[in-house]
């Protein structure tokens, strides 16, 4: 048996509000992973012009209580990854963000 983790907080309590504050700033929201170590999530811009991601990091933080962990880094794909941390025990929320610039796609 696998130990007590912090996923159905994760998914119950903050995928729903984090979802939707996505959507109002032009990006779509998805869960990758396992949620057993923390949340991992990724954004996807949805709208010609979403807002910049460290305005979504700053918001999360101001509207969840989280804490941005360390400068965002940048990841395969040109992926923009911030690490949040909830004001509640050891709690993690991973957060990537795809590139807003289209990419061509060769042999499509």
């Amino acid at each position: 048996m696998q130990a007590a983790n912090y996923a159905p907080i994760y998914a119950a309590c903050l995928y729903p509000e984090l979802a939707e504050g996505f959507r109002t700033k032009g990006w779509a929201l998805a869960v990758h992973g396992s949620l057993s170590r923390d949340f991992d999530l990724v954004a996807i811009p949805w709208h010609h012009e979403p807002v910049r991601p460290q305005q979504c990091v700053d918001s999360v933080c101001h509207y969840h209580g989280m804490k941005q962990i360390g400068p965002a880094v940048t990841k395969a794909h040109g992926r923009m990854v911030f690490t949040l941390a909830l004001s509640f025990g050891e709690c993690f929320l991973d957060l990537s963000f795809m590139p807003t610039t289209p990419n061509v796609m060769s042999g499509a």
